[in-house]
């Protein structure tokens, strides 16, 4: 008669000990957001107005090029916020995680993206705690930083070097409007 009892403490104590695990797992401090000095680009430079679509493809394309070997993939795509999409397994099952920001134009031609919305299948998700996760387990570029705490994410695009080292800068983005405006510069030999 005591042995279920006893049985069922043990339990008590393995779930508990459980839950404290994946509690500090969870909790543990992120490391601090570095944002690199903006390296010089010389030649020529061009004014660009592109799009959604126009971007929402060399999006696509460069993201393939820098997570083909990683097993999380991700989407990034405009429309009237910035998303962010993934599959991840859950109980065997793939459940869609979208993040979705607002675009900020900040010095240097970069963006920071804002007011994050986490969204797990049909739940909202705390953003802290999902930016904290995504900082140290996706497999993101050296030129994105997630800022937890701020709640927000910056991307580094004038560190972003594309075929023979052009470089981009954003000047204006205005998503409903589906305007945006950067610059392209291309490296000279002289």
């Amino acid at each position: 008669m005591m042995n279920w009892k006893r049985a069922f403490w043990i339990l008590a104590a393995v779930n508990a000990a459980v839950i404290m695990l994946a509690a500090v797992w969870l909790f543990q401090p992120s490391p601090a957001v570095k944002r690199p000095a903006r390296p010089s680009a010389e030649g020529a430079t061009f004014t660009v107005y592109a799009k959604k679509a126009h971007l929402n493809a060399v999006i696509h394309d460069y993201l393939a090029e820098k997570t083909k070997d990683h097993p999380l993939s991700y989407h990034v795509w405009l429309a009237d916020r910035v998303y962010v999409s993934s599959d991840i397994p859950i109980l065997g099952r793939r459940v869609e995680l979208v993040v979705s920001f607002v675009p900020k134009v900040v010095q240097g031609g970069n963006v920071e993206l804002t007011e994050p919305v986490i969204l797990l299948g049909d739940w909202k998700l705390p953003v802290t705690y999902v930016l904290s996760y995504l900082q140290k387990h996706a497999p993101l570029p050296d030129e994105v930083a997630i800022d937890p705490e701020k709640a927000r994410v910056y991307v580094a695009l004038n560190d972003i070097r594309f075929g023979n080292g052009y470089q981009v800068a954003v000047k204006n983005i205005d998503l409903a409007a589906d305007k945006i405006v950067f610059t392209l510069t291309i490296p000279t030999k002289s």
